[in-house]
């Protein structure tokens, strides 16, 4: 559901340091329906994944050469819920799915490797923490490394993800907003399409209404299947979402975009 760093040594006499955000995190847990596993965390199914994924390793490779942003690129952000809804959404995602995948969950350093790792098991794309900088490829889905914000980056004419220290003027890490903004810099926004997932606050809905603005799509998780109803209801209430789906419904519509429909 959702993660809280326990402060302080072994023994942790600083507990009440986190009390409200512990209770809040309680709360909304405590309201959330429970969810079946997605059906490819089945041991069979899995290994028909990873089976088909050697087989497309070389049409990724080729693909990853000739990449520029222009082929398309999604996003998603997440906070409260979201490890459960990303779950839901990236194992919804078909194998032959074409665009780079980058997703900025709210989650302290120390845990997204593993979350990354729990993903790769459920999902027909590859998954893999953003600890250092990457080039972007098809087929590819980029989990930002807790306890840092991701940017994108050109380099040697190639779109990259770069792990960058907490940036201080955002509250909330790895930042939405921050990748949204970076996104926007470096591509055409015609071909982005970005994702807001339950959680609190506004992370991300200023600039992925910018994207819709500007010419891309974004899809923004509906009140009746979000955890919390905070991020995407203020990227409603800003004119931002292209579209208000449930949990369900988003990587259905996402394949369709994409052209994998």
């Amino acid at each position: 559901m959702d993660y809280v760093t326990k402060p302080g040594g072994t023994i942790s006499v600083s507990i009440d340091q986190i009390m409200n955000e512990m209770i809040s995190k309680v709360r909304a847990a405590a309201r959330a329906t429970p969810r079946r596993k997605p059906a490819t965390a089945a041991g069979a199914l899995v290994r028909r994944i990873q089976d088909e994924r050697r087989k497309l390793a070389q049409a990724h490779e080729a693909q990853a050469r000739s990449f520029n942003a222009g082929n398309g690129l999604l996003l998603l952000g997440a906070s409260t819920g979201g490890p459960r809804a990303l779950e839901i959404v990236l194992s919804g995602l078909p194998a032959r799915f074409p665009w780079p995948v980058v997703v900025a969950q709210h989650m302290p350093a120390g845990f997204t490797k593993a979350f990354a790792e729990r993903l790769d098991q459920l999902c027909a794309l590859e998954v893999r923490e953003a600890s250092t900088t990457m080039p972007v490829e098809p087929g590819i889905i980029f989990i930002a490394r807790g306890g840092a914000d991701l940017l994108f980056a050109n380099r040697a004419g190639r779109l990259h993800v770069v792990p960058t220290p907490e940036n201080a003027n955002h509250l909330w890490h790895p930042s939405v907003e921050l990748l949204g903004r970076s996104a926007l810099q470096h591509c055409d926004p015609r071909h982005l399409t970005a994702v807001l997932l339950t959680g609190m606050g506004y992370d991300g809905s200023d600039s992925f209404a910018d994207i819709k603005l500007r010419g891309g799509r974004t899809i923004a998780e509906s009140e009746d299947s979000a955890v919390v109803y905070g991020m995407p209801a203020e990227l409603v209430r800003k004119g931002g979402a292209s579209l208000v789906l449930t949990l369900e419904k988003i990587s259905s519509q996402l394949a369709v975009w994409a052209g994998r429909v």
